[in-house]
């Protein structure tokens, strides 16, 4: 039980010290600023701001969920492309580290479905060709034969 007293004692502190600083509204308001210079006025330096700070958290809630660097990779990109996309449309009361938590959930579920769904395509598709691959195999076998008795039929019966 003491354990558990220490690990929840630093949090209860660092949120006394944030609230009462204003840090956190401070970096929001700070993020909104960035999001609505970047969409006014297309700054990269606003956005690239943006990505540095929140590429870790993006990054990591989607290697949490895909298991796999290379698609948190693919997904993370995708979070900051929404992001971009939306920039100028995001509410001003907007939380954006939240924001970018919840896209990057919705989004590597996404991309798991899709890989689910091209995976089961794939097999599909696979299960055809190798009938398909079957049935050829079958006709090979079976040409000489049918050209065989085709050849001992007379003219008139071909």
């Amino acid at each position: 039980m003491k354990s558990g007293r220490v690990a929840i004692l630093p949090v209860k502190i660092a949120v006394r010290f944030f609230s009462r600083t204003n840090i956190i509204s401070q970096m929001q308001a700070d993020d909104m600023k960035l999001l609505q210079e970047f969409a006014s006025g297309n700054s990269e330096h606003a956005f690239a701001t943006l990505v540095q700070r929140y590429i870790n958290l993006v990054y990591s809630v989607a290697l949490r969920r895909l298991n796999n660097a290379g698609e948190a990779e693919e997904v993370t990109q995708a979070v900051f492309l929404i992001l971009a996309r939306k920039a100028g449309s995001l509410r001003a009361g907007t939380i954006l580290s939240g924001w970018l938590y919840q896209t990057a959930h919705l989004t590597s579920a996404n991309f798991q479905r899709a890989a689910m769904r091209r995976q089961r395509r794939e097999q599909e598709a696979y299960m055809q060709f190798t009938q398909e691959s079957e049935a050829d195999h079958s006709w090979q076998r079976l040409s000489p034969l049918l050209e065989e008795a085709m050849s001992r039929l007379g003219k008139e019966e071909r």
